[in-house]
């Protein structure tokens, strides 16, 4: 089956699918195909590839792959800079103009729930917290451990704690500073009214088998290894950045830091990536399915991207761009 041609009309007004789905489902090689024979760019919505030097453990895509379908929000911001959603949006919308100007279709792909939720221009409106403000904050939440911090969060916004993992340092530390800066709890501005769409927005999610899936992360964490992660870690430790960085309390670089250190063995710390990844697919899973809107497609093992692509083609009668 040949693709549809590219819509006519006002690039402005032009429709924006987006790809969505948990961790190792395999929107990375379905977004560079549909871009490629769309002539689109994609607009990445991963929490993680937008910190630099972090390539292996984020599965970023590789060289050969942002040569097929050219990339944004990647490599924007170093390790230790605090990133928020509101951000992402701010710039995703900036990189959406800019094509637009171009004339070029923009496909958004990524697992981040909050910045999916910004880009569709439904995000809150968080707090601008003073520069100096922050490096206060960040100074004091530094000599705490995660686990303290996150029990503060729990005495002082509850619902907040509730939402947010315990071994999540970066968004424990985000809720802590909201709190700490405005005097009002995060949940409070979660409440506040969020502004409309913008524009029409075509979102697909992705889901697989779910042993299929689990399966999948497993051997894609076995090929991190392969790759070099714990590498990449010692490179990363070299310029500077270590377990109080925020980024590195993701997963896949907080066991490879204790791995590096001395308190895991490689086998353990395999096993624990493997572990918080499947965990971290389930709540993106749990966060989708109730975020409404979503039209689901089911990925069979051993399917081809391609194929992969028709069906989304298949799923809207007018043009997908």
């Amino acid at each position: 089956m040949t693709s549809r041609p590219t819509a006519s009309g006002d690039a402005e007004t032009r429709p924006v699918p987006v790809l969505v789905g948990p961790t190792g489902v395999g929107k990375t090689a379905v977004g560079i195909e549909l871009a490629r024979r769309f002539g689109a760019e994609i607009i990445s919505a991963d929490s993680r590839q937008i910190y630099r030097y972090m390539d292996i453990g984020t599965a970023k895509p590789t060289a050969d792959e942002q040569a097929a379908a050219p990339h944004h929000l990647i490599d924007v911001v170093d390790p230790d800079v605090r990133f928020s959603a509101g951000e992402y949006g701010r710039l995703a919308r900036e990189a959406l103009r800019e094509l637009a100007a171009r004339d070029v279709p923009a496909l958004v792909v990524g697992g981040a729930g909050l910045y999916i939720k910004a880009f569709d221009g439904g995000l809150f409106d968080a707090p601008e917290i003073p520069p100096v403000l922050r490096r206060r904050l960040a100074d004091e939440y530094r000599s705490a451990s995660t686990d303290a911090l996150h029990r503060r969060l729990s005495a002082v916004d509850p619902a907040s704690a509730a939402r947010i993992h315990v071994n999540d340092r970066q968004r424990i530390e985000r809720a802590l500073e909201v709190h700490d800066a405005t005097g009002e709890t995060l949940t409070s501005w979660f409440e506040q009214p969020v502004q409309s769409r913008s524009r029409g927005t075509r979102l697909v999610g992705f889901r697989r088998d779910r042993a299929a899936l689990y399966a999948r992360i497993d051997a894609r964490v076995e090929k991190m290894i392969e790759l070099g992660l714990e590498a990449e870690v010692r490179t990363l430790m070299d310029r500077g950045y270590g377990p109080g960085t925020h980024a590195l309390s993701t997963f896949g670089y907080a066991e490879m830091l204790r791995c590096v250190g001395g308190e895991l063995d490689l086998k353990d710390a395999v096993s624990a990536i493997q572990q918080r990844s499947r965990q971290y697919a389930k709540r993106q899973l749990t966060w989708f399915r109730q975020a409404g809107g979503i039209v689901w497609i089911t990925v069979d093992e051993g399917e081809d991207p391609a194929d992969t692509c028709e069906k989304i083609i298949r799923l809207f009668p007018d043009p997908l761009f």
